[in-house]
């Protein structure tokens, strides 16, 4: 089958960082919330690679409908990393995940260790949003489906709402947002410190909007701008990040010796397999369970789009497209565009986008402007998926440009095939206190390299960007192209 594979999914820094096998620290059982009236208990979190993070987690009871507080209740799950310190700061990190559709408490242990500096003195907060983890999850689709056939698939996530246990009109991030200040106030917080990945900073500046007087800082990587709407600007995005790409690798000596003819054999291959489409089983990368696939134009675009994502991935991309145009290899390619995949809770993710980017879809205009790129335009689909689904409401403010003296602090990757630096520089216009820093030929999501971590920690310590060294942005570097599988030319 087609894997129907919503794009802002991979809005997450998360398949970067998943990259990174990292051991977590041990807290100490102090934290900041002495006046919680939400009961903590202690807990481990376990990231994806088994390293655990201590942490006390609770949950808060919240009606689904808030204008019904009477009717239907939902639990949210929430998990508290004490800071190390004993006296430690008032204001906490909270971390948005991704998606919409990652879950915070699944996709963050794994990065705590990167964040040790800000532990040291603040309580690291994750919050399953609503739809997400443990917080009334709403899947469709599930590993059983795996072999559905494209028009299965999308019939069975059109009809996926009458088999939850939810009503999905009341899954969107505003009212996310107004859980997550429910779950700030239970905890015993005043001002916080948001950072919002991907979808995340949709929630982000939400939040912002909603509750200013709560913020004390926002961090912002790889942004979702107000105007952003699910897939009509995919399909360019990922063509300027596949420009990007080729040229790069002819401007490398290296890469362009090894695989002088990258752009060409990249074109045979999408012709090729438009004739004559290849037949594949292989191992999923992650699960290792036997899948089967048909290779066409649809499947190798999408794995290149998903390798766009990741650095570490791009520097074998030229490897793998040569591989599977010189030798019908397909595997390596597959592989690693399967890899950039995330646990993503689909229910949520078409709550959120059925409501929020759907009624703004114009389906022509998308139609046109990936008819000059390699990508196929994803908006029917989400459009046919969203035509089962009753969509919630958004307030007229949602859209607005938001207007704030907050501190915030911009990440993005020049290279990013979703949310390229243009995003953020829509948000910033209207920012009177931010620092926008664009990391040369990475892609989504970038606070993982010593340079991002440090600015970081110290706009957090500080609730500034005044005089911040930032001069390490230019000398970070995406890893050098792989031309075998012995590595990079030294």
């Amino acid at each position: 089958m087609i894997k129907i594979e919503p794009m802002m999914k991979k809005l997450s820094p998360l398949s970067l960082l998943l990259l990174i096998i990292i051991t977590a620290c041990a807290p100490q059982k102090q934290t900041n919330v002495n006046k919680s009236s939400l009961a903590l208990e202690e807990c481990i979190l376990t990231s994806s690679f088994g390293n655990q993070v201590e942490a006390e987690c609770g949950v808060l009871i919240v009606p689904e409908d808030r204008a019904n507080p009477d009717g239907r209740k939902i639990e949210l799950h929430v998990a508290v990393i004490p800071a190390i310190k004993r006296n430690s700061q008032p204001d906490p990190l909270f971390l948005l995940a991704g998606g919409p559709g990652q879950s915070a408490i699944e996709s963050f242990p794994v990065m705590i260790s990167l964040l040790n500096q800000i532990h040291e003195d603040r309580d690291i907060v994750l919050v399953d949003q609503r739809g997400t983890g443990k917080s009334n999850p709403l899947r469709c689709l599930d590993e059983t489906d795996e072999d559905l056939e494209p028009d299965e698939a999308t019939d069975k996530l059109k009809d996926c709402p009458n088999k939850l246990d939810a009503d999905v009109r009341f899954y969107n991030t505003e009212i996310a947002m107004t859980d997550l200040d429910e779950v700030r106030s239970a905890l015993g917080y005043d001002k916080i410190n948001l950072y919002g990945a991907s979808y995340g900073t949709r929630a982000a500046l939400t939040y912002l909007r909603m509750f200013p007087e709560h913020v004390r800082t926002v961090t912002l990587d790889a942004v979702v701008d107000p105007n952003f709407v699910l897939f009509m600007d995919s399909a360019q995005d990922g063509q300027a990040a596949l420009d990007l790409f080729f040229k790069r690798c002819e401007n490398d000596e290296a890469c362009k010796t090894a695989f002088p003819k990258l752009r060409s054999e990249f074109t045979s291959l999408l012709s090729r397999v438009e004739e004559s489409p290849a037949q594949i089983s292989m191992p999923h990368p992650l699960t290792n369970q036997p899948i089967e696939l048909t290779v066409t134009p649809e499947i190798i675009t999408g794995m290149v789009f998903n390798a766009l994502y990741v650095p570490d991935f791009v520097a074998t991309l030229p490897l793998s497209i040569h591989l599977a145009y010189a030798d019908e290899n397909y595997v390596p390619l597959i592989a690693q565009g399967l890899q950039v995949n995330g646990n993503l809770y689909d229910g949520m993710f078409y709550a959120v986008a059925c409501t929020e980017d759907a009624p703004l879809i114009s389906a022509d205009e998308a139609s046109e402007s990936s008819e000059q790129t390699v990508f196929e335009d994803r908006t029917s689909l989400l459009l046919s998926v969203c035509s089962g689904w009753q969509a919630g409401e958004v307030s007229d403010e949602f859209r607005a440009p938001i207007t704030s003296d907050v501190p915030v602090l911009i990440f993005s990757g020049a290279a990013d095939p979703i949310t390229p630096p243009y995003h953020a520089e829509k948000v910033a216009e209207n920012l009177t206190n931010e620092l926008h820093l664009v990391f040369d030929d990475m892609g989504h999501g970038n606070l993982s390299s010593v340079c991002s971590v440090n600015v970081f920690s110290i706009f957090i310590e500080n609730a500034s960007s005044d005089g911040i060294d930032v001069s390490c942005v230019d000398a970070v570097e995406a890893p050098p192209f792989f031309v075998d599988f012995s590595g990079p030319r030294p």
